[in-house]
């Protein structure tokens, strides 16, 4: 069988992870790169040995054959990028948030709806070999859900001085953190108990009301320069929230994310509460799974492919004691988006997020913003 020809869409941080992440699946070809412009583009081509670079995205559409493209773009060019290539036939997997609002992502839904062809979402903390054991373990062993409660906290946005795209809400759009990396939470959450978040109430601040930003480009997470000349800014978008929840099922649960909170760099942290058991789970120590019981001894789950089972064994590349983590999860989240396409087969058999579960996140950042304005509940359609 032939490769898979694709083409990669944004190459900072995210971009070239997912090039080496689909260099180790062995059965895709990357052609072609497109990043801010041509000139960054032949430079991103040379450093990650792609054979063709282009200007824009329009001109990689219209010289290229692809099967599928990557979109790891700022926020602002989700939705276009999506569209054009999904009304061109070309299967897509894009870096979340999925859309900057849910009008957007109803369009593209609809595209696909006409199409035969496959949409997924990047939310590669889902492909964890032990939070699939932590899915089995909630909807086997728990018993009735009582509670969920969580964060994901990082330190990136700590200072004034500290800016990025996100920062702009015409490229990130109206929310930063919640979107970032609170839709992370989310489908997280999701994800693991099979139920989606209906109603909620929520809270969101903005730490620095002014921030100044640098005259000259600054890439996200790269150490700040000594020599760097400022302008002030004034801040739209939110430092943290806190927000309360109920499931479809009444299980209640909260949680808080937060990019200003010192020493935390990507702490995602996620516990769910049963009649029979508790389970924990951290990104930042993926590889161990928190039991906890009532009556008998805690356990200390640690990653190892020969005490695990199906997916969740399939999911580690290397026997117990050596360290997987972040690269694996995303090698594992493309897998499996190549997988059904591979196999024609239905999203619903496999565990990569859709365009629907993108748009669901979307809907609850959407929520979370109206919830904090209004300072009410709001319901999630």
């Amino acid at each position: 069988m032939s490769k898979l020809k694709v083409g990669i869409i944004g190459t900072g941080f995210v971009g070239a992870a997912h090039v080496e992440a689909l260099r180790r699946l062995g059965n895709v070809e990357v052609r072609a790169v497109v990043a801010s412009s041509l000139e960054s583009s032949k430079k991103a081509a040379e450093k990650l040995n792609v054979p063709a670079y282009y200007a824009d995205y329009q001109e990689m559409l219209a010289e290229e054959e692809l099967d599928v493209v990557h979109n790891c773009t700022p926020n602002f060019l989700h939705f276009p990028v999506n569209k054009a290539f999904l009304e061109a036939g070309v299967h897509v997997f894009a870096e979340k948030p999925l859309v900057m609002n849910t009008k957007e992502g109803n369009e593209l839904l609809e595209i696909i709806a006409d199409k035969n062809i496959y949409a997924g979402v990047n939310y590669n903390y889902r492909h964890y070999p032990l939070v699939k054991k932590m899915q089995n373990q909630v909807q086997e062993e728990l018993g009735k859900l009582f509670h969920i409660q969580g964060h994901y906290l990082q330190d990136w946005m700590l200072f004034e001085n500290d800016y990025s795209w996100r920062v702009d809400p015409e490229k990130g759009g109206k929310s930063r953190v919640v979107a970032d990396i609170g839709s992370h939470f989310c489908d997280l959450l999701q994800y693991l108990t099979g139920k989606k978040i209906k109603r909620l109430i929520a809270n969101t601040k903005i730490v620095h009301p002014e921030r100044k930003r640098p005259l000259s480009e600054v890439k996200s997470f790269a150490q700040a320069e000594k020599e760097v000349e400022y302008e002030s800014y004034q801040v739209e978008t939110e430092d943290y929230a806190s927000v309360l929840f109920e499931l479809e099922n009444g299980t209640a649960g909260n949680f808080t994310v937060s990019q200003v909170d010192a020493g935390h760099k990507n702490d995602l942290f996620i516990e769910i509460s049963g009649s029979k058991k508790s389970l924990s789970w951290s990104q930042e120590k993926a590889n161990h799974l928190f039991i906890g019981h009532r009556e008998e001894a805690n356990q200390d789950l640690v990653r190892d492919p020969s005490l695990l089972e199906g997916k969740a064994a399939e999911r580690c590349y290397y026997p117990g004691g050596h360290i997987e983590g972040w690269s694996e999860g995303l090698k594992n989240s493309i897998k499996d988006f190549y997988d059904c396409i591979l196999a024609a087969g239905d999203p619903a058999d496999y565990d990569f997020a859709t365009f629907a579960d993108g748009q669901q996140e979307v809907k609850i950042t959407e929520a979370i913003l109206k919830s904090s304005r209004e300072q009410n509940w709001v319901e999630i359609d």
